[in-house]
């Protein structure tokens, strides 16, 4: 609209945004996004929530996913809280004494994929995880291209997505949802050029446990050689990606043996040197910090600044 334009009818029209954007992705967004694990996180599917011997799930959280946004049902909570084993044998690798994985927020995920991405596109993720992204993106009807190189975590994502293509009857033409088990190196099986959009969260070196696999990035590796295993990740997913397509890559800095790790800084700089432009950064709140906050004193007294937010880095194919 020409700002000739009377101001009753500019202001008309910024409303009608304003209120078409609320309505897309649940608030008009800012630089400091503040988000909280709630009824789309429940309704996921989840390696470590679910008992090993019952990784088909039940008809309760099959009918979540269906119902995608609503609140579940007081049955389908008694089911799951009883079913729910909060990650026992998966909470810690006893030989390495490395933390869990850490679960994907689907907020996190629904609110980039609805931000820079658009229904029929092609969503590429080397590091599936959980397979929180891979619902996230069926849920809003992209297709998805993912890939991981643990081999628990990828039976367990193709079970997901069985059942996700069980339903798909139900739905005018449902997305596709590729899934490999492979080297997220070289992302091989996942055609060149054709990724729109990319949300993912990559290993956090070797804090976290991702598998028993020689080849994760982390294992045996010092932090120097990690970040150069994944630049090599940045080099396949660019290649994997359309010109000027989006990739947000959800990191936060940590700290191991006393050292600071600028992790966040280093990503910027890895996906520079593979040909990725940085295009914005936004600062996550709401979805860490419960330990920081508890430990806030010590924190303070050690002239360490309790860390209650992560990052949504954003780069440009």
């Amino acid at each position: 609209m020409s700002k000739k334009a009377p101001i009753r009818d500019r202001v008309e029209a910024s409303q009608k945004k304003r209120a078409a954007m609320v309505a897309r992705l649940g608030c008009v967004p800012h630089s400091v996004l503040k988000l909280n694990r709630g009824a789309l996180s429940r309704s996921m599917f989840c390696y470590q929530q679910e008992r090993p011997d019952r990784r088909g799930g039940t008809a309760a959280y099959t009918a979540s996913i269906a119902n995608y946004g609503s609140e579940e049902s007081e049955e389908a909570q008694r089911i799951r809280e009883k079913e729910k084993i909060a990650g026992a044998g998966y909470s810690r690798n006893p030989s390495k004494d490395r933390m869990a994985a850490s679960i994907m927020a689907a907020e996190l995920v629904d609110f980039f994929a609805r931000y820079y991405s658009a229904p029929g596109e092609v969503y590429v993720d080397p590091f599936m995880g959980q397979g929180v992204q891979l619902q996230v993106a069926w849920l809003l009807g992209i297709h998805y291209r993912g890939m991981d190189l643990s081999e628990d975590f990828f039976a367990y994502i193709e079970a997901v997505r069985d059942r996700l293509l069980a339903i798909a009857p139900d739905r005018k033409d449902p997305p596709e949802a590729l899934v490999l088990n492979g080297d997220s190196r070289f992302l091989e099986g996942i055609p060149d050029g054709e990724g729109d959009f990319c949300f993912t969260s990559p290993p956090y070196w070797d804090i976290e446990w991702y598998g028993s696999e020689e080849e994760q990035l982390g294992t045996g590796q010092t932090y120097e050689d990690f970040l150069a295993g994944m630049e090599e990740v940045a080099v396949a997913l660019r290649r994997k990606m359309k010109p000027g397509a989006f990739a947000v890559i959800n990191v936060n800095d940590f700290r191991r043996g006393g050292d600071f790790y600028p992790y966040h800084a280093d990503t910027i700089s890895l996906f520079r040197r593979a040909g990725w432009k940085v295009h914005d950064i936004w600062i996550i709140e709401g979805l860490i910090g419960g330990l920081p906050k508890v430990f806030g004193v010590k924190s303070n007294t050690a002239r360490i600044a309790p860390k209650v937010h992560e990052y949504g880095l954003v780069f440009r194919a």
